[in-house]
C-alpha cells in the first residue's frame, strides 16, 4: 500500500494539510471569480481600476505560486547532508530517532519524521517544517498571502455589503460570524453563504498571515528561530542587517518583491556564525 494521505505510518511530511488548504484557497478563488463575473464586480472609481486590479492580482498570484512551489519542493531535513566529522561535540547532539549526529539549531520533527536544519516550526497549514532551506519562501508567502487576502476581501466587499443591507442587523451579524449556522438553518441560500464564508476566510487569512509576518519579522531581525525564542536563546544575533542577509541572502530587500531574484543563502545550514559577546 502507498503512503497514507495523513502519513501516519509512512515517511515524509503529511499530505492531507496542504490538500485541504489548497481546496479552501480554490473555493475562495472560485467564489471571487463568480462575484466579479456575475455580481456587483470590483469597485470602479475610474476606468483604470479593473486593469489595476487585474495586474495586482496576477502579481500576487505569481509570487504566491512560485514561493509555494519552492517551499514545498525544498527539503528542510538533513537528508543528503554530509554530517560526519563536521565539528562533532561543539553543540552537536545525537538524534536517536534519526540515528545520526545533528548540528546546532537543528531539531527532530515527529510529523516529518526527520531532523530539520535550523528548525523553526512545523507549519500545519502547509504540512511541512520551516527550516534553513525554505524559510525565505515561507516569509514571502506570509507577506503576499496577507496582501492577496486583503485584496480579495476588498473585491468581495461590494457584494457582501449589498447582501448585508438586505438583512436585519441581527441577521447581518449572524451571517458574518456564523455563516455555517445560517446555512444549516436555511436562513440564507448557498450562494449567500459562499459569499459570506469566502469573505470571512479572506479576512481571517489576512489577520493570520499579518500576525505571522510581524512575529517572524521580529525574530528575523533578532537572528532567532521560533524554538530559540521559546527557550530564550539568542546566540546567533549578528545585528539586523547581517541577520537579514543570513536568512534571505545578500539581496534581501528585493526577494520580498520578486520571486526570481537571485540571492543565494550564505552557509549550508550546518555551521552558523555565533554572536560575539563581550
Amino acid at each position: 500500500m502507498g503512503t497514507p494521505w495523513a502519513c501516519v505510518g509512512g515517511e515524509g511530511p503529511p499530505r492531507l494539510p496542504p490538500v485541504l488548504t489548497g481546496l479552501l484557497v480554490t473555493a475562495v478563488g472560485l467564489e471571487l471569480l463568480y462575484v466579479l463575473a456575475l455580481g456587483p464586480g470590483p469597485p470602479t472609481p475610474g476606468p483604470p481600476a479593473p486593469v489595476l486590479h487585474l495586474l495586482l492580482g496576477l502579481y500576487q498570484a505569481l509570487n504566491l505560486l512560485v514561493n509555494l512551489g519552492r517551499f514545498l519542493r525544498s527539503d528542510p531535513g538533513i537528508r543528503g547532508v554530509v554530517l560526519a566529522g563536521r565539528g562533532l561535540g561543539r553543540g552537536w547532539e545525537y538524534c536517536h530517532r534519526c540515528q545520526s549526529q545533528v548540528p546546532p539549531r537543528s531539531g527532530h520533527c515527529t510529523a516529518c519524521r526527520v531532523c530539520v536544519l535550523r528548525k523553526d516550526h512545523h507549519c500545519l497549514l502547509l504540512g511541512r517544517c520551516v527550516g534553513f532551506r525554505n524559510y525565505r519562501p515561507f516569509l514571502c508567502l506570509l507577506l503576499h498571502g496577507a496582501g492577496a487576502s486583503l485584496h480579495a476581501a476588498a473585491l468581495l466587499g461590494p457584494a457582501l455589503a449589498a447582501l448585508l443591507r438586505a438583512q436585519t442587523p441581527l441577521r447581518a451579524v449572524a451571517l458574518l460570524l456564523t455563516p455555517w449556522l445560517m446555512l444549516l438553518t436555511g436562513s440564507v441560500s448557498p450562494a449567500q453563504f459562499a459569499l459570506a464564508f469566502a469573505t470571512d476566510t479572506c479576512v481571517a487569512s489576512a489577520l493570520l498571515c499579518g500576525a505571522g509576518l510581524l512575529f517572524h519579522g521580529a525574530l528575523l531581525l533578532r537572528g532567532q528561530t521560533t524554538r530559540e525564542w521559546a527557550r530564550g536563546q539568542r546566540g546567533y544575533d549578528l545585528g539586523p542587517r547581517h541577520n537579514l542577509q543570513a536568512a534571505l541572502g545578500p539581496r534581501w530587500a528585493l526577494v520580498w518583491l520578486w520571486p526570481f531574484v537571485h540571492s543565494p543563502l550564505p552557509g549550508d545550514g550546518v555551521v552558523f556564525p555565533s554572536a560575539r559577546r563581550p
